[in-house]
């Protein structure tokens, strides 16, 4: 797994948030993070259905909805396993999707649904040491998940090289042979008229203001969107510890936005990269690192 961290800037304009919003661009591809699905065998994208985790394993993540996990009374590696018995299985986590039911459609949720169910998840991981209070909770930004995906397309797709001619060494790209960091594409920005069709609801102008990006290779693309995003979180986790520069983000950073990319979309095993922007308010931590 490799994780790296960047900082960047954005200005954000503050809108009414929608739960029923849609803020995953359309144009990102994800007919495969379907297909891929179906193609291993599994039936739905919730946490039943996953395959390769058994009842009993779920048994074991339960979470009492009292026990708080304090970093500084354990390992990091018994941190991690707290947090996460399985990079697959975040402590609670199955309760909270079949107590929020996010998916009208198991078998085929929206990308409004899954946009949402990220929020949900990451405040539910915030809980499991203690940070529930409204100061605490995160929240999704357009601009966040609009940058994400420009990003990947500047990493991933020459389709804004002619356009947006730049330079190889810079963090907005292009992003070719010459520019192999995984962050290229990080500080890219197409025009305000170039982001307007980015935007379901009412377009806004993406431009800079203060915030951080990590990349996550650890998703694959046919696991289920119930679990899809641990992956990031756990494997960080038990890398890096609760401190981790690539960690602090899932539990101190006011709003985010995600972003996932098929690696290879004829390999079904293939990586989901998962580059995540964070920005808002960075909350202190009400845990002293030893």
């Amino acid at each position: 797994m490799k994780t790296i961290f960047i900082f960047f800037s954005m200005m954000i304009l503050t809108t009414f948030i929608n739960a029923n919003d849609q803020f995953t661009p359309n144009q990102a591809d994800w007919t495969t993070f379907q297909s891929k699905v179906t193609a291993a065998g599994i039936t739905a994208h919730d946490p039943d259905s996953v395959t390769w985790i058994k009842k009993s394993d779920w048994e074991a993540a339960k979470w009492d909805g009292k026990t708080i996990y304090d970093p500084t009374k354990m390992s990091k590696a018994d941190f991690f396993k707290a947090i996460c018995p399985s990079a697959d299985r975040v402590r609670g986590i199955r309760e909270v999707f079949y107590k929020t039911n996010p998916f009208k459609d198991n078998k085929n949720p929206t990308k409004a649904e899954i946009d949402e169910w990220h929020r949900v998840a990451i405040n539910h991981v915030r809980a499991l040491v203690g940070y529930t209070t409204s100061d605490r909770q995160i929240m999704k930004d357009q601009c966040m998940f609009k940058r994400a995906l420009w990003g990947d397309e500047r990493k991933f797709s020459t389709m804004w090289d002619t356009k947006y001619p730049g330079t190889s060494v810079s963090a907005a790209g292009p992003c070719g042979k010459l520019n192999t960091d995984a962050h290229c594409g990080a500080t890219f920005l197409p025009s305000a008229a170039d982001q307007a069709p980015y935007f379901t609801t009412a377009p806004e102008t993406c431009t800079a203001t203060a915030g951080s990006e990590g990349v996550f290779s650890g998703p694959k693309s046919n696991i289920p969107w119930s679990i899809k995003w641990s992956r990031g979180l756990c494997n960080t986790l038990a890398a890096e510890g609760f401190w981790g520069g690539h960690t602090g983000p899932w539990f101190h950073r006011e709003k985010f936005g995600f972003s996932f990319w098929d690696a290879d979309p004829k390999n079904n095993g293939s990586i989901a990269v998962l580059r995540a922007k964070w920005t808002g308010k960075l909350m202190p931590s009400l845990y002293k690192q030893p």
